[in-house]
């Protein structure tokens, strides 16, 4: 008995998980996929990445007026460099 009564509770919460990201998806306070596909223009955005290794990543983020060039290891993030953007009329 205390078996069906461990699967009803954990029915009911995943149920009551299911019906809130529903809800939160309905009243778009939560995004799932890409910033491309929903055409979103946020602070943050993906520039490009690119895959050394299985473990090893260096992925660069434009950052409001920045662009930042990361590695991603197995021990952390390391800051790579930090490029400026130019506005549309410098050179």
């Amino acid at each position: 008995m205390d078996i069906v009564r461990q699967s009803l509770a954990i029915t009911f919460v995943f149920a009551l998980l299911a019906t809130a990201v529903w809800l939160m998806r309905k009243k778009g306070s939560l995004r799932i996929g890409s910033r491309k596909s929903q055409g979103a223009c946020g602070v943050l955005e993906s520039r490009g990445k690119l895959i050394l290794s299985q473990q090893h990543v260096i992925h660069v983020v434009r950052i409001g007026q920045q662009d930042l060039v990361l590695a991603l290891h197995p021990a952390g993030v390391t800051l790579l460099a930090e490029i400026p953007v130019k506005a549309e009329g410098e050179t």
